[in-house]
């Protein structure tokens, strides 16, 4: 690793003349990290093992990379890097330039003027966080580029660290004397303090943020975003283990707490969430993101004052958060405050008055206030800018069937469907309401059936199944369908439904056991008792008929006069 040999000709023939003349070959003074040991490790728990004098930033980087997935070897990766630190190094020599605060400017020049590593501004693609893609294609964010930098200073000798503030990271030198930081955003420009505590606002005296951090430090900021990768690709798993090992190498990182905030609230273990967003906001009170995170793991839990309440700090140190508005539409819909719910979505509209999610939300908010003519207007805004959203045309449809006009719902539900999309359930489940409504029970059957193919589990698509199935006289497949539905989710309704069934089917004893068990459930309901003194009439028990008829009378339910005799 340490010392090169130009093999072409030109370079060879100095060489043979010295050692003609019996004189000692230039030798190249090997890289500064050439005996790490963490050179030599291959796994991330092998990085972790290492005392902190012998990691390998680079080496530790490109392990991770390795378990990411890529189709060359570290070593292939890792000799990049040593290319550039040992073609600095000879430009360093050259001009007699030592490997202090003064090579800034030459590792600025070679890295992002010659080689052309770019800038990233966001990063959309979890790729971008990984050495071997910054290496590969010559682009990547803060972090991504400041672990490169950090890399060739570590092979150069230089004293550079890696910087962390809300949001940002960067490089810093610092020999003890002299203090700058790198903004490898900005192809390695400098810039004093006060620019990060204005745009970053870290909390002052923080143990983490601005403080010069070791390379174990900067690798628990790496595990951070490599959680967020393994996040975005949908690998929850590796997401926890990941967000884990940051929170234990940094556990006054609010950002790593928010995140695995964020998995466990993914993994519906909503107490474990709460608990790291409260970490987080322990570090950063005002974070807007951690905020809303918070508001919604209290969504989960059904806590809506509490989660009203993080709502609207989040809007209070930002008021353009658009997702801030719309979580806080739904906080107030689901403390049954629809007024509210709408006012907080014209907010948001006002903020993007463009955006067609807005209009969805507000036309939703309408069809549960019963006014289906102000959900059709804004369901329609939604699809002006944005035609091909399913969730607006299958709430158009449902807008439609509201004001009876039930050939336009079914157009709506129809075009739905075709998109086969994650709506495609819920616009079936219109279609067959359109088809019962038109009382093409054939047609609704079918309907429901492909909704179950969807979601084998959709309760009332199961408990409509079976009552078009009773519909057109196939009772047995009817019981069996509100079997199916009693397994998943016994309700009272269903109990009576599969009670009717039997009751088809003259079978008054089996339909006396179901009207029970529906009245164990909801003692007052009037048509379980109905049907109880029906079936008690057909066994000729007179007593608990007359019993069951007066008691359905009672409750309201019109009793024919041959049952109260």
């Amino acid at each position: 690793m340490g010392k090169t040999h130009n093999k072409t000709a030109a370079g060879l023939f100095p060489l043979l003349l010295l050692i003609a003349f019996g004189l000692p070959a230039p030798v190249r003074a090997e890289l500064a990290n050439a005996d790490l040991r963490g050179l030599r490790v291959h796994t991330v728990d092998g990085v972790l093992r290492l005392k902190e004098d012998q990691i390998d930033l680079g080496t530790a980087a490109l392990v991770i990379s390795r378990d990411w997935g890529t189709t060359k070897t570290l070593h292939t990766y890792r000799r990049k890097i040593d290319i550039i630190a040992e073609e600095i190094q000879r430009r360093l020599e050259a001009k007699k330039i030592p490997a202090n605060f003064l090579a800034i400017p030459e590792i600025n020049k070679y890295l992002f003027d010659e080689l052309g590593f770019k800038t990233l501004t966001t990063a959309d693609d979890p790729e971008d966080l990984f050495l071997h893609v910054v290496l590969d294609k010559k682009r990547g964010y803060c972090l991504s580029l400041s672990v490169l930098y950090l890399a060739i200073g570590e092979r150069l000798g230089m004293p550079l660290y890696g910087v962390v503030v809300p949001g940002h990271f960067f490089v810093r030198y610092d020999d003890g004397q002299y203090r700058y930081n790198i903004e490898t955003t900005a192809q390695g420009a400098l810039a004093d303090e006060d620019h990060y505590l204005r745009s970053f606002a870290p909390p002052a005296g923080h143990k983490l943020y601005m403080k010069n951090l070791n390379k174990r430090q900067t690798l628990g900021c790496f595990f951070n975003n490599l959680g967020n990768s393994y996040s975005a690709v949908g690998d929850k798993e590796k997401a926890f283990l990941e967000l884990s090992r940051a929170v234990q190498i940094n556990p006054t990182l609010a950002e790593a707490h928010t995140n695995l905030g964020n998995i466990y609230l993914s993994k519906g273990q909503v107490s474990a969430a709460i608990r790291h967003y409260n970490e987080a906001l322990k570090i950063l009170p005002k974070d807007p993101r951690t905020l809303n995170n918070l508001g919604n793991a209290y969504m989960e839990e059904d806590r809506y004052q509490q989660a009203q309440n993080a709502y609207l700090r989040a809007l209070d140190q930002d008021p353009g958060f658009l997702d801030a508005h719309r979580n806080l539409a739904q906080a107030w819909r689901r403390q049954g405050l629809l007024e509210k719910a709408v006012a907080q979505i014209r907010a948001a509209i006002t903020l993007e008055p463009h955006n067609p999610e807005n209009y969805l939300h507000i036309g939703r908010f309408y069809l549960e206030m019963d006014d289906p003519q102000a959900a059709q207007e804004n369901l329609l805004k939604a699809l002006l800018y944005a035609p091909s959203m399913t969730a607006a045309r299958v709430e158009l449809g449902n807008a439609y069937l509201a004001m009876n006009r039930n050939d336009w719902a079914l157009e709506e539900f129809t075009a739905a469907a075709a998109a086969g999309d994650a709506y495609e359930a819920h616009a079936c489940f219109g279609m067959a309401r359109c088809f019962h409504q038109q009382k093409q029970y054939d047609r609704e059957i079918l309907a429901y059936q492909r909704v179950l193919l969807i979601e084998p589990d959709n309760v009332p698509a199961l408990q409509n199944l079976g009552n078009a199935l009773l519909e057109t006289g196939q009772f047995e497949q009817a019981a069996d369908v509100y079997q199916q539905a009693i397994q998943i989710s016994p309700q009272s309704g269903l109990y009576y439904n599969l009670a009717v069934a039997y009751v088809k089917q003259d079978n008054y004893e089996q339909a006396l056991t179901y009207y029970l068990d529906a009245l164990k459930m909801q003692p007052d309901y009037a048509a379980a008792h109905h049907g109880l003194a029906v079936c008690y009439y057909y066994l000729k028990n007179k007593e608990l008929s007359l019993k069951h008829a007066r008691m359905a009378q009672s409750l309201g339910w019109d009793v024919p006069r041959e049952l109260l005799k």
